[in-house]
């Protein structure tokens, strides 16, 4: 994973100045906000938010100074009552400088959403909410949409239907754990549009991964998008999306021993074997040409891994990372020909003299890697008994002696976020947790964003919370940007 100048770039299609002024977009309400993912996502695309509703103290601490919003300066906020109106003094920051300059402009903001009533809420076109997963998801006791906190989907059903028709919202755009689709062997996803179409709204969904979205993080989710009294004349979905990789196949044959690039995605994997590498694909390391190898160094030196000399005529170089040999050089006969039969040996080890010299063969030096780049052994319950993480990989550093856990470790992609910040990355030879900062850009915030929060005062261990339970920027960004498509159109 990459978290650096190549994953921003990597994102760059994703980072999008809008292509409309807030004031042709749609505004919209911010339900079960926690830090604004669909806030910012939306805004991105042009719309405006209007107002929020979160009932947790430090998410709600870090939304307003991510998004530059204060109390009312005579001393009413929140605590005097379940809702208020919040001020913004930044407007021109996000919206090109659209106000004029010490304007100040108000929203609405609300606590616990279950002691709202509809009379209360201002009037928006669109209302967003990512409802708790708590009751859903495969982690949890999955006693569906009868439990306490996913049960608050009811809730909101149950404010739309008592909005007056000429104040309701006229789109929805609802996100939950993928496991809704399945939960309680489809009921409750049968539940959620029955109750939605009761309300006025149908609806049309997506399962979509953060991963092919900008971001390297395997997440899973589905979306929903209503429109009120079937007002749509074309679809948001399908998101077309995709990781900019392709399976790379350098070698052809039978399945088995087809050979692709390491650098390509992976072929899908299979239930049956099918010879060496037959569930898997077999993949080439790649090897490099003595300057290759030296720029390749000379880079990392850089970066601070680099490699020293392991004595003056050793050929051996060390990692500063791991203090291991990081390139060795081992003498090898005739190394352009592969397949060439040889009664001897065709190579030394490492420190061993050269061959002698000979005028009938062809003499080469083979640059072996750094054996930090050939992988660490993590627990992990599959036949082996253990998955080999490389350099850049994402570990599940929750339960590390757990025999029964499977799926430790991503390649070059983080796992789906959680709230308790247990996810690590494999940097050369150590293990090192993701900082709080990398959990808010795997969710596609700036670090602009992510600074104010920090500011303010939060705690490391909410700013996890609260990047575990976040939205993904960017794909509210692409559906927000769909939608506006929409309504320039008229179609919506």
């Amino acid at each position: 994973m990459d978290f650096g100048s190549k994953s921003k770039a990597r994102r760059k299609d994703f980072v999008i100045t809008s292509h409309i002024k807030p004031e042709d977009g749609l505004e919209f309400l911010d339900l079960f906000s926690g830090i604004g993912g669909f806030r910012r996502g939306l805004e991105r695309s042009g719309h405006k938010c209007i107002g929020h509703v979160e009932i947790d103290k430090y998410a709600n601490i870090s939304y307003m100074a991510m998004y530059g919003l204060s109390y009312c300066q005579n001393g009413k906020d929140a605590g005097d009552g379940n809702s208020c109106r919040i001020y913004r003094t930044k407007e021109g920051e996000y919206y090109g400088g659209a106000k004029e300059k010490g304007e100040i402009s108000s929203e609405w903001f609300a606590k616990d959403i279950k002691l709202l009533t509809a009379g209360e809420i201002p009037k928006a076109e669109i209302w967003t909410f990512g409802f708790p997963c708590q009751d859903i998801s495969l982690s949890g006791k999955r006693v569906g949409l009868t439990g306490k906190r996913s049960g608050l989907f009811f809730t909101v059903i149950g404010l739309l239907k008592g909005t007056a028709p000429e104040n309701k919202p006229r789109i929805l755009i609802i996100e939950n754990v993928k496991h809704l689709l399945s939960s309680g062997s489809g009921r409750d996803f049968t539940t959620v549009l029955l109750n939605l179409w009761e309300a006025g709204y149908d609806a049309e969904w997506q399962c979509v991964n953060s991963k092919n979205f900008g971001v390297p993080q395997n997440r899973e989710r589905v979306y929903i998008v209503g429109y009120l009294g079937g007002r749509r004349g074309r679809k948001v979905f399908p998101l077309g999306g995709a990781n900019g990789a392709d399976v790379e196949e350098i070698i052809g044959g039978n399945q088995g021993e087809r050979v692709y690039s390491s650098h390509g995605l992976s072929v899908t994997l299979t239930a049956q074997g099918g010879g060496a590498g037959g569930k898997t694909g077999l993949y080439l390391c790649d090897t490099k040409d003595t300057e290759k190898w030296m720029n390749c160094l000379k880079e990392q030196e850089a970066e601070g891994c680099g490699a020293r000399p392991y004595g003056d005529s050793s050929g051996v170089l060390t990692c500063r990372a791991c203090g291991r040999e990081c390139v060795q050089a081992q003498a090898a006969l005739t190394p352009e020909r592969e397949n060439k039969r040889q009664g001897g040996r065709r190579f030394k080890e490492p420190g061993e003299p050269s061959f002698t010299l000979t005028a009938m063969d062809r003499h080469g030096v083979m640059l072996t890697q750094c054996p930090c780049h050939l992988g660490l052994p993590v627990r992990d319950a599959s036949k082996q008994g253990y998955v080999l993480a490389r350099h850049g990989d994402c570990i599940n550093l929750i339960y590390p002696n757990s025999t029964v856990r499977k799926g430790r470790v991503g390649r070059q992609c983080s796992h789906t976020l959680l709230t308790d910040g247990c996810m690590g990355v494999m940097v050369y030879c150590r293990i090192r947790r993701l900082t709080p900062r990398e959990c808010f850009r795997l969710q596609a915030f700036e670090d602009f964003l992510f600074d104010r929060a920090r500011a303010a005062g939060v705690s490391d261990a909410q700013l996890y919370r609260q990047a575990g339970n976040s939205v993904t920027v960017n794909i509210v960004y692409e559906i927000g940007k769909r939608l506006a498509e929409m309504e320039e159109k008229g179609a919506i």
